[in-house]
């Protein structure tokens, strides 16, 4: 059939080719489409034959992580080499240099007494021969290990990965090495967020854009996502009792209105309002929750296929208004907008109702999503199911023996002595109530209710996060092996390293989870860097035997060093931040400017520091952004030196700007625009501050001159980084920012000239 089809293209193209090309031409253009369409025949670049210098072997049945991977790799031969090849499952010997791609298990060719015993995240790099070549096994005890020897060869070879894509060295004529590289991860659980829970967050990103996010992780062997969902979002949908859901919200049901006057209007095209593009806009519920759960799925689906666990969350306390009926007790939820019910101080532990609805949204999540991993279920961020914490202590006493290890007037004792804690003492002292309550409630959810037999996943397990740090000791006694823990006990790492101490007790049993925050929401908006504090962290999640870690961001293209600096220091013991970040430097604009922009970071890491101590909510992004600061008192002495720190960084940028390759220059063309944003800020938060001073006295002209060179300065620093807007994260940024910051001046502004105008 290929050859009559090749015969029928031959008559029809020679018959239109012979009216102009010269016949001598002609017979050669004939002969070259006989040699192709010959039986057997193939082109001199097809992997696995005589003439071409590479083969990328494959099993015959290899899993299709494994296929991938090896197209992966043959995607970088040609990046690297310019060697054009495709994976194979046969092959001669004439090939100068071949590669094993699997694992015995999976591909015949790759000898079982080359291959090491490997855990399932192990990585193997072998040099071995086949036949009398050269040739080189990449492989793992699985095919998601498989693929991030992939990747790590690649980064071997001078690839660097970045959260916006690869950076590749010049290309070079292949040599490889003898290699003999046996990897086995030192922190198992490398995990990354999705959704969370602002506009300038992946709440705003479409299917697409974490599809990218989640390629790079994976080439940085990240092993989970986490698609963590607050109960008010539109990514589940249950009912009970002919009570059905119908009602969600986005970003704390805050409108964010795109307006002609708005600084970096250019950015969201002809949208009357900012919006995550795969959700419909101002559409019935119906709607909005099917779009929802297919990102939702189109994220998770993605996410497996590059071989990462995922983690999804259940509200199983935390429930949409109309099921207020069902729920003794029930009060408006504590955070923000209040968009939630949940129990009350005073609702039964042992409520029938509310285990019913409990079952129904975990049953809803599992159902929904089967294909995650792990399912977590949470302790509120607001504990306010506190009343019955004494007889849910009594109980859980009874069956695990738990006040044998710790007395609950010791726990409250050690609650009371919390040192170094953002929390204050009173909401301590609730935390552990409410964590009681949940620990109780839990246990009869999910191990004594028979649940999980009546879902599409009866092996499913779960984490519990946000269990209070004087709980640890006791949660090894009633957590099932192998369910893990996942905690916070500080949002900014410099503050968590003052009672590291913490992180010391969790139990053996439970694999521990530690949320490292790479950017905080309370300090907001301007850029963050943390790798200093997290370095040392790291140290001590490895020393105690941690299971791994979560990073805790949302401005994903800030944190190119920190990603790549978690990324290894999983994996090896003794790499440094600086390391990591002269060498990830180097690769994107040249040696000359690694050292500037390392100069840069550091005092960006500095501000990030000093804003830990001294205002936790720079540049929270919600009402009041800005307005907070219009008050009386002189403005406060911190502000001279972040000013300073942003300018020192904005400085040594454009110095490594002047030394930069030309690959480079786009990369270093983003952080002079988010510099110049947080400098626009900081002067802008000085000038509020003056304004609001002036006008306690009365001085409504000073005010107003100050409110203008404050918007003046607002608008500077959003222009600039409008110009390197590159993320739906950026532009939601943006959009949060006009509506709580710069439109609430200028209606300040107004307000004052009326006044001046008028004489007062």
């Amino acid at each position: 059939m290929h050859l009559q089809i090749g015969k029928i293209w031959l008559r029809f193209s020679t018959f239109s080719l012979r009216s102009f090309l010269p016949r001598r031409l002609l017979a050669v253009y004939l002969l070259l489409v006989l040699c192709m369409l010959w039986p057997g025949s193939a082109p001199v670049w097809a992997s696995g034959q005589a003439h071409s210098p590479v083969v990328v072997v494959i099993g015959r049945s290899a899993p299709q992580l494994e296929q991938f991977a090896a197209r992966e790799l043959c995607g970088y031969l040609e990046k690297l080499f310019g060697l054009t090849t495709q994976p194979v499952t046969q092959w001669t010997d004439a090939s100068r240099i071949t590669f094993l791609v699997g694992s015995p298990a999976t591909n015949s060719a790759i000898d079982k007494s080359g291959f090491p015993e490997l855990t399932d995240q192990g990585i193997l790099l072998r040099s071995v021969n086949s036949g009398d070549r050269p040739a080189l096994i990449v492989g793992g005890g699985s095919p998601r290990a498989t693929l991030w020897s992939v990747y790590e060869l690649a980064e071997r070879w001078g690839v660097r990965y970045l959260v916006r894509g690869d950076v590749l060295p010049e290309k070079k004529n292949l040599d490889l090495p003898e290699l003999d590289v046996v990897m086995e991860p030192i922190l198992r659980v490398r995990s990354h967020p999705t959704v969370q829970d602002f506009a300038s967050s992946g709440e705003s990103w479409a299917a697409a854009d974490f599809i990218r996010l989640i390629d790079q992780l994976a080439k940085l062997k990240f092993s989970r996502i986490n698609f963590y969902p607050y109960g008010w979002q539109p990514y589940l949908h249950y009912e009970l009792k002919g009570i059905q859901r119908k009602s969600a919200w986005l970003w704390y049901d805050y409108h964010y209105p795109i307006t002609p006057d708005m600084p970096g209007r250019e950015l969201f095209g002809d949208a009357a309002e900012f919006w995550n593009p795969d959700l419909p806009f101002n559409t019935d519920y119906q709607r909005f929750i099917e779009a929802g759960q297919k990102l939702a799925r189109d994220v998770i689906l993605h996410a497996k296929s590059r071989g990462m666990e995922v983690a999804v969350s259940a509200p199983t306390t935390d429930f949409t208004p109309e099921f207020a009926p069902l729920l003794k007790g029930a009060e408006r939820s504590g955070i923000r907008s209040g968009l939630t019910i949940v129990p009350g101080a005073e609702t039964p532990l042992d409520d029938p109702q509310l285990a019913e609805l409990a079952v129904t949204t975990l049953k809803a999540t599992i159902d929904t999503y089967p294909e995650a991993d792990y399912v977590t279920v949470w302790m509120p961020e607001v504990r306010q199911w506190t009343g019955e914490y004494e007889k849910a202590w009594k109980a859980l006493d009874a069956r695990h023996g738990i006040s044998r290890v710790r007395s609950l007037e010791q726990i409250f004792a050690a609650a009371s002595r919390r040192r170094g804690s953002e929390v204050p003492r009173e909401r301590v002292m609730n935390e552990i109530k409410g964590d009681i309550a949940s620990l109780y409630f839990y246990e009869r959810l999910l191990k004594d209710s028979q649940v999980l037999e009546t879902t599409r996943r009866p092996d499913m397990k779960f984490m519990y996060w946000g269990v209070s740090e004087e709980l640890f000791p006791i949660v090894d006694r009633i957590l099932p092996a192998g369910w893990e823990i996942g905690v916070m006990p500080s949002n900014q790492p410099v503050r968590l390293l003052r009672r590291i101490e913490v992180l010391k007790e969790l139990p053996a049993q439970n694999p521990g989870v530690l949320d490292l925050t790479i950017d905080d929401d309370n300090l907001g908006m301007v850029p963050q860097l943390t790798p200093k504090w997290l370095s040392r962290i790291v140290q001590v999640l490895k020393r105690n035997r941690w299971a791994g870690f979560t990073v805790r961001e949302r401005f994903p293209f800030d944190h190119d060093w920190p990603l790549a600096y978690l990324s290894r220091a999983a994996w090896q013991e003794d790499v440094t931040p600086d390391e990591v970040a002269r060498d990830q430097l180097t690769a994107v604009c040249g040696a000359e400017c690694a050292e500037e922009m390392l100069d840069a970071f550091q005092e960006i890491e500095w501000v990030t520091t000093l804003l830990a101590d001294v205002n936790r909510n720079f540049s929270k992004e919600r009402p009041g952004t800005l307005m907070k600061y219009w008050r009386p008192g002189p403005v406060p002495t911190y502000l001279e030196a972040v000013r300073s720190g942003y300018e020192r960084a904005l400085s040594a940028v454009r110095r490594a700007q002047s030394r930069s390759t030309t690959p480079g220059r786009s990369y270093l063309d983003f952080w002079q625009g988010r510099l110049e944003f947080a400098v626009g800020f900081t002067d802008t938060v000085r000038n509020v501050h003056q304004a609001g001073a002036a006008e306690m006295v009365n001085d409504y002209s000073t005010s107003l001159k100050h409110a203008q060179e404050g918007l003046e300065c607002l608008r500077r620093g959003l222009e600039a980084y409008a110009r390197i807007a590159s993320s739906q994260t950026d532009r939601g940024a943006i959009a949060m920012l006009s509506e709580f910051a710069y439109r609430p001046l200028r209606a300040k502004i107004a307000e004052l000239t009326r006044l001046v105008k008028d004489g007062q």
